[in-house]
């Protein structure tokens, strides 16, 4: 006995049950290969989600790191110029921000692929980006061991 046949619970009234669910698996001429499954199931189709050239999820996704890549990059220009509190409220808020950004952006691939074309997501501004948030974050560290270490040498200086 074929074990997907035992798992499948029997529906009433369907001629051609689908191997994966037991729903109807489609209309047979009575012609070729009798169908083994339903549209839903069907290798590389999907009757509930729209053929699309790309998948929305994953443009929507890309589009959404590219963006708080930029807000990342804001953070970073308050930081350097001395807006601390404000960098720290825009990055608290950058979980949020990334869920309403998804969701807006999942329901509109042309937008998702403009954000993308904007070429914000290339490597060389992705590693600029890193490079600026770690001096950002090293930053404050290093001006304050600069100090102390000055400040002790004219300490020293002056005995």
């Amino acid at each position: 006995m074929d074990e997907r046949t035992d798992a499948i619970p029997p529906v009433a009234d369907v001629e051609y049950p689908c191997d994966v669910c037991g729903k109807e698996a489609g209309p047979y001429s009575g012609r070729g290969r009798k169908p083994r499954k339903c549209p839903e199931h069907k290798r590389g189709t999907s009757s509930s989600t729209p053929k699309t050239r790309g998948n929305n999820a994953v443009l929507a996704g890309q589009a959404v790191d590219a963006l708080c890549q930029l807000n990342a990059f804001a953070g970073v220009g308050l930081m350097m110029t001395g807006y601390r509190a404000t960098a720290s409220a825009l990055a608290d808020r950058e979980e949020a921000f990334r869920e309403q950004a998804y969701a807006a952006l999942v329901t509109d691939p042309a937008l998702c692929r403009m954000i993308l074309r904007a070429g914000t997501t290339s490597g060389k501004v992705s590693l600029i980006i890193a490079y600026a948030m770690l001096g950002a974050g090293i930053a404050p560290t290093a001006i304050v061991e600069y100090k102390s270490k000055q400040l002790l040498k004219e300490q020293a200086q002056e005995e």
